[in-house]
C-alpha cells in the first residue's frame, strides 16, 4: 500500500467525521473498508494504515487459503484496534474471531441459520442493499435482521462500472424505509462526499475513496 492511499483513507475518515459524526451510533465507525488485494495489497498492511476504530470487511472470496488469510489479518486488526468483518462466510467469521459478518444482498432466505449463528457468537451482522425493495426485505416478522446496511452503488464505481447508481436522491429513498444504521458504498471520494450532507448516514464504506 503507498502513502497516496493511505492518505486518502485517512482524508475520507476524517471528512466523514466531520459530517456524520452527530447521526451516528456508538459502535459504528465513519469508515469502512472493504478489502481487494488488487488493489490494495495484503490486507494486514491495510489494518496498519486505517484509523483506530475502522472496520475492514474481508472480500477477496477467490483466494486458495482464505482461512489462513482471515486468521492473519485478524491479528494485525485486533493489534491495531481495528475491526474485522468477513463477507459471506459465519463459518470463518467465527474461527477467524473477527468483530462481524456481512451477508451480500439476497441472501437472506438461505442465510437464516447463519445468522442466527452469528447472532450466538455475539457477531455483527451486516449486508448489501441496492435497492427499496431489498432494504424493506431485511425485516421477517417486524424485526431487522442485520445490524447495519451498505448502500451501493451511490456513485459511479471502477469495481462495478456497468451497474447504475443510486445518486443522493436515490440512496435517501432507500434510506427511507431501511430500518437500520447505512454506510454509502461506491464512488465515495473527498470530491463526492459532499453531496451526501444532511443524509442520515453513519458513514461511507469502498475500496479507494480516490
Amino acid at each position: 500500500m503507498g502513502a497516496d492511499h493511505k492518505a486518502a483513507l485517512h482524508t475520507i475518515a476524517r471528512l466523514a467525521d466531520l459530517q456524520f459524526a452527530p447521526r451516528r451510533q456508538d459502535q459504528w465507525p465513519s469508515l469502512v473498508v472493504m478489502t481487494d488485494r488488487a488493489v490494495q495489497g495484503d490486507a494486514w498492511r491495510l489494518a496498519d494504515a486505517v484509523p483506530a476504530g475502522t472496520i475492514i470487511c474481508l472480500r477477496d472470496y477467490e483466494l486458495k487459503d482464505r482461512a489462513h488469510y482471515a486468521t492473519r489479518l485478524a491479528s494485525a486488526c485486533r493489534h491495531n484496534n481495528v475491526r474485522l468483518m468477513v463477507s459471506g462466510d459465519v463459518s470463518l467469521a467465527v474461527r477467524a474471531g473477527a468483530w462481524g459478518v456481512h451477508i451480500p444482498e439476497g441472501l437472506w432466505k438461505r442465510s437464516i441459520q447463519d445468522v442466527a449463528r452469528a447472532r450466538s457468537h455475539d457477531l455483527r451482522v451486516s449486508t448489501a442493499v441496492h435497492s427499496r425493495q431489498a432494504a424493506r426485505s431485511v425485516v421477517i416478522g417486524g424485526k431487522a435482521l442485520c445490524d447495519v446496511a451498505m448502500v451501493s452503488p451511490v456513485f459511479p464505481t471502477l469495481s462495478h462500472p456497468e451497474q447504475p447508481v443510486l445518486g443522493p436522491l436515490g440512496l435517501a429513498g432507500i434510506l427511507e424505509v431501511l430500518p437500520t444504521p447505512a454506510y454509502a458504498l461506491g464512488g465515495v471520494t473527498p470530491g463526492t462526499i459532499g453531496r451526501l450532507a444532511g443524509l442520515p448516514l453513519c458513514g461511507v464504506a469502498g475500496i479507494r475513496f480516490t
